[in-house]
Formats: structure tokens, sequence, C-alpha cells
């Protein structure tokens, strides 16, 4: 086999979506590092020719298909590492502001900063009240430093005080000089300098990193690719790229010239060697600027297609295509509407009366789990543990369940078929949007995905308001232990979030939650659905509160430590704190804070999200034909509580561990089987531990 052929054998994936009469010359370019993009007679950079920074015009005629171009990357990162690279890496961040057309802030001293801006209004203040000449009264006050009563006082001063002044301040003088302090002053005053200096430097510094981080999104670029994980499954990732300086000045068109793709060259067991490849797709004539399409092939509406191109201010070659702000404001109005009415209406139970409704006592029940909790805590009576599933009365398992078919009459099972409807959170976005509208008690939350232009119309809208601080927490649909969490602070960054390995929604960032000891917190609420036609469910009282490490403040969103709260799964220390401890201490730090009606409130909002998922049928909802089998769930809760005392469910997490729950109370797992199967006993001392909803 040739060499050619082996290239074409290794990247024949990549390679399909290349003309293959270029397919050859490619690989005499990658085999040599020619970067003929930005080295030879084909193209070159105009500043402020058709867009307003750095474009890339032909500079001489190309035919369609004529040749392809290499092109480097100039910097491949991920974002959760993207300021540390810039910080460390050197002459980076000077590369990056050049590509980006940023201008450099540099570091000035104070002593040469630029003097205070004249004030005609002082001059005539000082002019009068001295009774000289505004230019005088012009140079007392550089003189003074526009300090208003020095200059004053400057020029009423009599010339015999001022001799006097002078010899105090001679006499003075002379005495330092004689102690020997000039030379201690000096160096001390030096090295204050410096110090303040090198405070600046590390302040510009920051501001310079965080434009580069907001406008990288404008620029960079993504590709996947496939990992295998601890476990043994295979996984995707997302790595960012930024095209060097000839690769980042094409600009977008829905109608381009040419194609540019990420290109990952293979050298054996050597090493991959990142590039793009750009090629003509049309004719393009000598000076004519170079454009691709920068929009994902899946959005294929037209208002899809312009709010995905808010993202790229500036670097659009027909401002025809950016969407008005007014077609997206719409949008976002149009989703806020209600759309689904539920099948049914949720008549009232007496909850309480079925829970305790008669049942036959002291049999043996069999329990098939997966669950390490239960099988360690469940130590009720006449419970029997069985590793068979289709004789079991009672199947607790951790895992998603599918084979719903296999299960037998009144056999009781953990989950309920679709409540991914509630566990993944672009479903539980859209189950509350299409049957209540926009509710108080849950952020403002958008799938990335299908409501793009919907979410850019709710930001546009707060960005009319200036004391909106418009930012957005990212997260993976079906993520937990806040894996892959970050807040958006551009609109550019939350649009780009679109195209990560895993989708993702963006939910409102709660920037005013109240606060325990200066500090953020969330609320973790186990809750049992019991039955689900009719409804009844019940909230375990005693919740777990999950702390910031730091005070809270709107400063450095990067520190998780003190915007974030879930530290138990990672290498942060986590703060344990009782829940009656809890409220007695916010009672006292907050005067007139009663949790008692909070918690009412977080009650009812819970009740307001299964009942949703209770009575919409499948797939928006749960509701679907009786079953002969009787599902049950026990779901986490995460609620968030506001400087208004108002509560915001955040999520709703499937099958959450439940080992810290056993830890404070050891009956926890008893109580849960004591309510889900009356035949257990003693149901009215396990509902002691709920509040039912």
């Amino acid at each position: 086999m040739s060499a050619f052929d082996a290239f074409v054998t290794v990247h024949q994936y990549q390679l399909s979506a290349i003309p293959q009469e270029l397919w050859e010359t490619l690989f005499m370019k990658l085999g040599e590092d020619y970067l003929d993009a930005g080295e030879g007679n084909a193209f070159e950079l105009h500043y402020g020719d058709n867009v307003e920074g750095y474009s890339l015009h032909a500079k001489t005629d190309l035919a369609k298909e004529s040749n392809i171009f290499l092109i480097d990357h100039a910097w491949t990162t991920k974002p959760e590492n993207a300021k540390k690279e810039i910080k460390s890496a050197p002459g980076l961040l000077d590369r990056l502001e050049t590509i980006m057309d940023i201008e450099k802030e540099e570091v000035v001293d104070s002593d040469d900063e630029d003097e205070i801006e004249e004030d005609a209004n002082m001059i005539d203040v000082v002019a009068e009240q001295a009774n000289v000449s505004k230019e005088k009264a012009r140079e007392a006050l550089v003189a003074q430093r526009y300090d208003l009563v020095n200059a004053i006082m400057q020029l009423t001063m009599t010339e015999e005080f001022k001799a006097e002044s002078e010899r105090l301040q001679d006499q003075v003088l002379g005495q330092v000089l004689a102690s020997g302090k000039p030379e201690e002053k000096e160096e001390r005053l030096k090295k204050e300098k410096e110090e303040r200096r090198k405070e600046k430097e590390k302040e510009v510094l920051a501001r310079r990193i965080n434009e580069v981080y907001s406008k990288m999104w404008t620029y960079n670029q993504t590709y996947q690719y496939s990992v295998v994980t601890p476990e043994g499954t295979t996984g995707v990732e997302s790595v960012w790229y930024m095209n060097d300086e000839v690769g980042s000045a094409v600009v977008h068109s829905s109608e381009p010239n040419c194609v540019m793709l990420p290109f990952i060259f293979s050298r054996g067991h050597a090493s991959t060697i990142p590039y793009s490849v750009l090629f003509p797709i049309k004719d393009i004539a000598q000076g004519e600027i170079v454009t691709r399409d920068f929009i994902p092939k899946d959005l294929k509406e037209k208002l899809e297609r312009e709010a995905y191109l808010a993202a790229f201010p500036g670097r659009i070659a027909d401002e025809e295509e950016m969407g008005g702000e007014d077609d997206f404001i719409d949008a976002y109005e149009k989703s806020t509407e209600t759309t689904s009415k539920p099948a049914t209406s949720a008549k009232p139970v007496n909850a309480e009366a079925i829970l305790k409704m008669p049942t036959t006592q002291n049999v043996e029940i069999k329990v098939y789990t997966t669950a390490d909790f239960v099988k360690q805590n469940l130590t009720l009576p006449h419970i029997v543990f069985t590793d068979d599933i289709q004789s079991a009365d009672i199947i607790w398992v951790v895992q998603d369940f599918g084979d719903w078919n296999q299960l037998k009459p009144n056999q009781r099972i953990s989950q309920v078929p679709n409540e991914s409807c509630l566990t993944y959170k672009n479903n539980l976005a859209q189950l509350l949007s299409q049957t209540y509208g926009k509710v108080s008690w849950f952020p403002q939350t958008y799938n990335l995905i299908n409501q793009l232009p919907a979410f850019v119309g709710d930001y546009l809208q707060r960005s009319r308001n200036p004391e909106d601080h418009n930012l957005w927490i990212t997260k993976p649909w079906n993520y937990a232990r806040g894996m892959d969490i970050g807040i958006a602070e551009s609109l550019p960054q939350a649009i780009r979030q679109r195209e990560t390995a895993t989708p993702k929604i963006v939910q409102e960032y709660v920037d005013k939650p109240l606060l325990y000891h200066d500090r953020k917190f969330d609320l973790r609420y186990i809750v049992l659905l019991q039955q689900t036609q009719p409804m009844i469910a019940c909230v375990y009282n005693m919740f777990w509160i999950r702390l910031a490490n730091k005070k809270y403040d709107m400063q450095n969103l990067d520190d998780y430590e003190k915007h974030f709260t879930v530290m138990n799964y990672s290498n942060y220390q986590m703060t344990q704190i009782h829940y009656q401890e809890f409220i007695k201490n916010i009672e006292k730090e907050h005067k007139g804070l009663k949790w008692a009606e909070i918690q009412k409130d977080i009650n009812v909002a819970i009740k307001d999200v299964l009942s949703a998922a209770c009575i919409q049928e499948q797939p928006l909802g749960m509701a679907s034909p009786s079953t002969a089998f009787k599902p049950f769930a026990v779901y986490g809760f995460d609620v968030m509580v506001t400087s208004d005392l108002k509560p915001k469910i955040i999520e709703v997490n499937f099958s959450p561990d439940c080992t810290r729950a056993c830890q404070y109370d050891s009956e926890f797992v008893n109580n849960i089987f004591s309510v889900v199967d009356g035949r257990v006993g003693q149901i009215g001392k396990a509902l002691e531990a709920f509040t039912i909803l």
C-alpha cells in the first residue's frame, strides 16, 4: 500500500467532506506542513473592508475546487482551562488580541497619568473667591491638582505668611537631611510605587484576559472526539480551537464561496496534528472577500439561523442576515404562553386516608434492589431480599429501567415510565412552560437546540435593563453532581454552548439569593411520589443544605466555591449543617424571616411540578393508561430561595443517592418503604417523617 493510499484509509471519514480531486494535494501539503493559506499568493488580509475588523480576500482569481489550503490552529483549549492557559502561555494573550482586533490595554503609572481635565466652573469659582484673573486661577488649580480649597489658599496667602511657611519647610527638610532619613524615605516610596504598579499590572492582565475570553466565543470553533471513560464506556468530549490570523479572518455568509473544516492529521503512532483546510466551492474573483457558512446544518428556519448569528457580531459579510430584536422578543413572549392543556384535571384526594387504608399486615415482602443504601438500611420485619426480579413484590433499581412489559400485576417499582419529563432538564422546562407558562418558582430555562430564538429574545430584552446582570447557568440535559456546569457572561458564549458534545440548556442565574452567613446555598429535598393516578406525593421533612465555601458577591464568576454549592463530588471542602440548626440560624440572621412560611411555598412549588407531570400525557408528562404494575419514585428536588424569600425549583434529580440521608436518619429507608407499601406496617409512624403534599 502506498503512503497516499494509507493516508486515505486512515482519514477516509474526514476526507468524505472534501472533493476527491483535492485529496492528493492535501496529502502533499500535510506531509510538508505547508501552511500556504498565509504564506502563498492566494489570499491577503484586509482591515475594515466590508467588516469592522480583519477579513480575508482573494489575491488572485481562484476557480471552484481548484486548490485546497492548509491553515494552522493558533490555540486549542477547553473552556474551563482557557483563562489559565492565556495567562501562562508566553505571547498567547498578545496574539489572541491581534487576531480578535482587541486594543491592548497598557499599564499606566499614576505619576504618568494625564493631568486632570480642566474644569471651567472651578476656574470661575477660584478667580472670584481669590479676586484674580482666570489665567492665575487656572495656574493655581493646576499647581494644586484641582484641589479647590488649596488653590484659593495659595492665591490668598499673604507674603508674610508665605515666607514663614517656606522657612518652616526648609527647617523641617534640614532636620530630615541631618537625620539621614531621605534615603529611607526614597526607598520606601520606590517600593510603594513598585507595589502599586504590580497591583495595576494584575488588574490590567485580568481585564485583558476576561475580554479575550468573552470575545473568543465569536471566533473559536469546535470538534468532538471519542474517549474511553474510567468505567470502560465510550464518551465524547469537545475541543475548542481558534484558527490562525488567516483562518480567523474568514467571515460568514449563507451563500459562501469557500468551505473550511477541521482536519486532524494522523502521523501514525507518532502524533496527530490539528489543522483546518480551506477550499473554494465557487469561482472567486481577485479582491473578493472569502466567506464560509458558520451556521450548523441542523438550523433550518430563518429565525433560528438569525438567532445563531447573534454570536458573531462584526463577522457577518452581509448585515442583512442579522435578525431584528423585535422578532426575537416576539419568539420569547410566545414561548412563555401556555400551549398544552392538561389531559385531565387534578382532583383533590384525601391522601392521608388512602395511605392509611387497612392492608394485610405482617406478610412476607420480597425486595429486589440494586441500591446499596437500601440493602444496608432496610431493617423492617417481614422484608426478604431476593435476586429474582420476577418474584419481587417491591423493585428498587438505581439504573434506568425499561423492561416494563416484564413486570407482573401489583409489583411496585421505583421508577415511573417517561419520568425523564422531570429528570431531564430540557424536558422539565418544556413540561412546566407548556403546562403553566411563565411561573415565579422556576427560573427561565431554554433548550439551546430548539429554543434559540426565544432565548436570544429574552437575553436582548433583559439587556435593556442596565440593572440586570443577564447571566445564565449552562447545564447538560442529563448530568448531575454539578458536572460540566458554568456561567455564561455574554450572549455569544451562551449561544455557542449548543455545539458542545453534550446538549445543554441555559437557565436564568439567580443573582439575588437569600444568603446564609453571607454565602449562597441551595436545598436538597427527598420527595416520594407514592402513586401517580391519583397523585399522592410526600416530601421528607429532613432536608439537606448545600453551602458555598466563600462569601457571595458578583465578582469573579470563575470562582466555583463562591457561585456554586455542590461540593461533595469534588475536591472542595464541604460544610455540613443539620436542617434544624440551619432553620434556627437563618431565622436569627434575617429578622422577621419565618422558615415555616418559606417551607410552605417550597412544598406548593414541588407539588405543582409533580402535578404537571402526573396530568400531562406522555411524552410531555407521565400520564398514561393504567398499568398492572404500580410505579412509585423517589426524586431529589434542588431548591434555591431568593432574597425576597421566594422558592426557585432548580432541577429534579433521578434516583438520588440517599446514603447521606441514612447517616442522618437511620429510619429513612424504613420510612420510605412503609409509605410505599402499607403491608410493611407502622405507616402512621412513618408518615410523621413526611409532609403530604
